[in-house]
């Protein structure tokens, strides 16, 4: 038979609940006693070093590894949170005692644009924003994240310091490399500011003549001597000298494998990168232009005095030694032949001729490839070539060794066709007026920010690569300014001070 419900109840004391219970006290005394030890483990967190560890988000970068496990106070000041985020965190007197820590005790940089950016801007930004720590031992603290750079630079309207001039234009905003409206062309390639004449298209024919087949069209016995070892691998079926880019334009760091990347024809198929070869040495006179452009034995760069003074002592030495030679090659019975007496006079006023051209700057001499000077000292004006065409940008040709040459500057080779055809050749100055590096969009062809975009892009061409800001901009903070002169230091300063300023804009001291 079922048992119900009033059958079951008897069952049950109704004073249950007042009857002793061994079980309660113990829960009771086990609630005070992890009461106990949570109070004495946060002590421990809070007073210990080795308890400070316990909270540690990950391992520390290199640069701060010595501190990994003993250096915590280092960065983290007592009751001073280091994160923006965290509560207190944006309080301008946490934010200035942690930027502080860095930039005085440890670190001695300048502000990041103090010049440029509003003192109200700089006082809301710390250090570890952007330079965010923990996360490895491989992190580099310099690779901040884009979001953190396009936070300031997408909106420089609100960040930066208006010109004071009128006609000056505010900062154009960056929020995306490759959009199409994300980021400026480079400004720096809007012109040449070089005073130097100089035609590529010239240089890259066959012999470089003035005009097809022309006489003129040099051949190697045509050059002095001393440079034909250089140039002997470089003729053609003609005899003729086929210069190539290499010839003037020498890297600072040479990558082994890589020799023949310069010339027109190059196909390079490798992904090797070098961190080591960074721009290409600037052109030498002496070396990349004397062997076809003679100066009759002046040195190349003389002021006016200088070559006054050269060609008063070159003349006649240049003279002597010339009838050195004759004499000594003349047979004795030709001594006293009119034709040699009129060669050597021929000589002796062609000569003087010729230094006396290049003295008084005629044509073809110094002004053939120079600006003339306005200042009655100099004889030119400065060439103002420029080594690093990319002003802001850490750009480095060892990391793009996987391309040609005439991939980025297809204006400086000139195909067959257009190499003879001299009614669209342009003279020196004008094509020395071209810049001849292609602007942002070639660079959009390879570097793609958006990872997807870039992941299909691979399927077609092997050299995608990223787009991130830190991959052209580095560490950006105004130039240090000059240090005073202090007695015997004054030379180390200024070393110092070239160093820093190298370091911080990469520009050449």
């Amino acid at each position: 038979m079922q048992e119900n419900g009033s059958q079951r109840a008897v069952k049950i004391e109704r004073f249950y609940h007042k009857a002793f219970d061994r079980f309660i006290y113990r829960k009771r005394w086990m609630s005070f006693l992890g009461l106990l030890v949570g109070i004495a483990y946060s002590s421990w967190l809070l007073l210990s070093i080795d308890g400070a560890l316990q909270v540690s988000t990950g391992e520390l970068s290199q640069p701060h590894f010595a501190w990994n496990k003993t250096g915590c106070e280092k960065c983290h000041l007592p009751n001073v949170p280091i994160r923006k985020d965290a509560w207190g965190g944006d309080r301008v007197e946490h934010i200035r005692d942690n930027n502080k820590n860095c930039n005085g005790e440890c670190h001695a940089v300048t502000g990041h644009f103090e010049a440029k950016t509003k003192t109200s801007v700089l006082e809301t930004e710390s250090c570890s924003t952007c330079h965010r720590e923990h996360l490895g031992f491989d992190r580099n603290l310099v690779e901040v994240y884009d979001a953190e750079c396009s936070r300031c630079h997408a909106n420089m309207a609100s960040v930066a310091n208006h010109p004071e001039s009128p006609d000056s234009k505010a900062p154009q905003p960056i929020s995306n490399f490759s959009a199409e409206n994300g980021h400026p062309n480079f400004a720096s390639l809007k012109h040449d500011p070089g005073t130097i004449q100089f035609s590529h298209a010239q240089h890259m024919r066959p012999g470089q003549p003035k005009s097809p087949n022309g006489f003129d069209a040099k051949k190697l016995e045509m050059i002095p001597e001393k440079f034909r070892g250089l140039y002997q691998d470089q003729v053609d079926t003609n005899q003729l000298i086929q210069l190539n880019c290499s010839n003037c334009h020498t890297r600072d760091v040479e990558v082994k494998g890589y020799e023949g990347l310069e010339l027109a024809d190059s196909k390079p198929t490798a992904s090797v990168q070098s961190t080591d070869h960074m721009l290409y040495k600037p052109v030498e006179f002496d070396k990349h232009c004397a062997a076809c452009h003679d100066l009759d034995g002046l040195a190349h760069g003389l002021d006016r005095k200088q070559m006054n003074e050269a060609i008063k002592e070159l003349t006649p030495r240049k003279i002597l030694d010339y009838l050195k030679k004759r004499f000594t090659e003349a047979e004795p019975d030709s001594l006293v032949d009119g034709n040699m007496l009129k060669e050597i006079a021929e000589e002796i006023d062609g000569r003087k001729t010729r230094l006396d051209a290049i003295l008084m700057q005629r044509e073809n001499t110094c002004a053939k490839c120079h600006e003339l000077s306005k200042d009655p000292n100099s004889i030119v004006a400065p060439s103002n070539l420029k080594r690093k065409w990319l002003r802001d940008a850490s750009f480095k040709h060892g990391a793009h060794l996987m391309v040609s040459c005439k991939d980025c500057h297809a204006e400086a080779y000139k195909s067959s066709s257009e190499v003879y055809d001299y009614s669209s050749n342009t003279k020196s100055k004008e094509e020395s007026s071209i810049v001849m590096i292609d602007g942002i969009a070639k660079c959009r062809e390879c570097h793609i920010q958006d990872a997807q975009l870039r992941s299909q892009k691979f399927t077609t061409l092997k050299h995608v690569a990223t787009a991130d800001c830190v991959d052209c901009h580095r560490y950006h903070s105004d130039p240090p300014k000059p240090r005073a002169s202090v007695g015997s230091m004054d030379t180390a300063a200024v070393k110092l001070s070239d160093v820093q300023l190298f370091l911080a804009s990469e520009k050449a001291p």
